[in-house]
């Protein structure tokens, strides 16, 4: 199982967009080969910050999301919505239970 964890920091004026745009890209990508999970959270501590959540049953499975059209136009309407790129951190992780 792949398990990525991005952190998101949208201006503090844009926040509310790309919240939107995520929104309707999401339902796209829960429906894809090997999602098993994706999910956007905010963080409590600060109002500025939120985190991505995803789980996927493979790296094929990864990469060919991060290849989908819709992503691709996803990324492209959002960049200008953020204050600072992306952190991205990938795991190549087992379940335990």
């Amino acid at each position: 199982m792949i398990i990525v964890n991005v952190k998101i920091k949208p201006k503090a004026n844009c926040k509310q967009d790309f919240i939107n745009a995520f929104n309707n890209v999401a339902e796209l990508v829960k429906q894809e080969d090997g999602c098993l999970e994706y999910e956007l959270h905010q963080k409590l501590t600060s109002d500025s910050e939120l985190f991505l959540f995803e789980r996927w049953e493979s790296k094929p499975a990864l990469d060919k999301h991060l290849n989908a059209e819709h992503m691709i136009e996803y990324i492209a309407q959002v960049k200008d919505l953020l204050e600072v790129k992306n952190e991205l951190n990938i795991y190549e992780a087992e379940k335990l239970n």
